[in-house]
């Protein structure tokens, strides 16, 4: 009969402590990298998995962490959860990803899901506010929760005011003279920020904006509110998108009416997509860092499942201008 793996043998072929495996298979406490390659190299030769389920109950939790997510087919969104699956992995972290639809009702019933599930921490990126007395620790990242208050809540997202004052100047510095700024209004705080640092630089500048507001985000709603302003108004030359697919709407709509760009209206987008880059034309962009994010998410998370301080519950990153063809010429 085969003898039993359990964290006795490997730590008997590792040539450690169980109290090192322990530490090792939990991610706390003190050992060398070395020795964590010996021992997760034994682990994979023996075919051994610990028993997260058991351990789970013990804990009062379980080793994953719930991803509230409002719409999963957006690529910006796509690429913040693939980061933060691989980082959590590493920490020995599965993820149960629960897209909202932009519901709010279906979000509850996710969040309800997920505190049954005994979840150790929840990332929130849909901009709503997750209400659990405290009970599970909670991270927004991306979009500022409903409500939002600085002392209390945790949030990580990128310099949105930035990224839309680089947009708008952008666009000036390319000569544009009449340039409109299409957001989703009612959205998330995101598209608004973005939507006021652009009015406010081209204030500056001693130009009015034209204003496109749609409901949420979608290219077929962008596409139908730009061919109505263009040919309202045809002397727009410059257009500040606050979303990649926004920029996309509105590029099919000016090919509809027959308007070349960059030839006739420059434009710009927001989150530097894979779809701004194979575009064609390209799309100008604000790339926000999706890898740094995510991290940054995660690892506040991880701090306050492990009921450590959180030395910073705000963390606001970088943005930059991706020039592209829609800009040039």
């Amino acid at each position: 009969m085969p003898q039993k793996v359990n964290i006795k043998t490997i730590a008997e072929l590792s040539g450690v402590s169980v109290a090192t495996v322990s530490r090792i298979i939990n991610q706390n406490g003190r050992f060398s990298a070395e020795t964590e390659a010996r021992v997760r190299k034994v682990m994979d030769d023996l075919h051994y998995y610990p028993n997260t389920v058991a351990k789970s109950l013990r804990q009062k939790h379980s080793m994953v962490i719930g991803i509230l997510v409002p719409d999963i087919t957006n690529s910006h969104f796509s690429r913040l959860i693939l980061e933060i699956q691989n980082y959590l992995f590493t920490f020995g972290y599965s993820v149960l990803i629960c897209n909202t639809n932009e519901d709010n009702t279906l979000e509850k019933q996710h969040l309800d899901a997920l505190i049954s599930q005994r979840v150790s921490g929840i990332l929130c990126l849909t901009g709503n506010r997750c209400v659990i007395n405290g009970s599970i620790p909670v991270v927004y990242l991306d979009r500022r929760p409903q409500g939002y208050k600085d002392n209390e809540d945790c949030l990580v997202e990128s310099d949105n005011m930035t990224g839309g004052r680089l947009a708008a100047l952008s666009l000036l510095e390319a000569g544009c003279k009449n340039i409109a700024v299409l957001y989703a209004k009612d959205v998330d705080i995101n598209h608004q920020m973005r939507f006021e640092s652009a009015v406010s630089v081209l204030k500056e500048h001693g130009m009015k904006a034209d204003v496109i507001s749609i409901d949420r985000v979608s290219a077929p709603l962008a596409t139908a509110a730009v061919k109505q302003l263009v040919q309202k108004n045809p002397t727009i030359d410059g257009l500040v998108c606050t979303g990649d697919l926004l920029a996309v709407g509105a590029f099919l709509g000016l090919l509809e009416l027959g308007i070349p760009v960059p030839g006739k209206i420059k434009l710009t987008g927001y989150d530097d997509s894979p779809l701004a880059g194979v575009y064609n034309p390209s799309i100008t962009s604000i790339h926000q860092d999706a890898k740094s994010m995510s991290q940054s998410a995660v690892d506040m998370l991880l701090q306050m499942v492990g009921g450590e301080q959180v030395p910073h519950n705000h963390v606001v990153l970088p943005v930059r201008l991706i020039e592209r063809e829609t800009t040039r010429g």
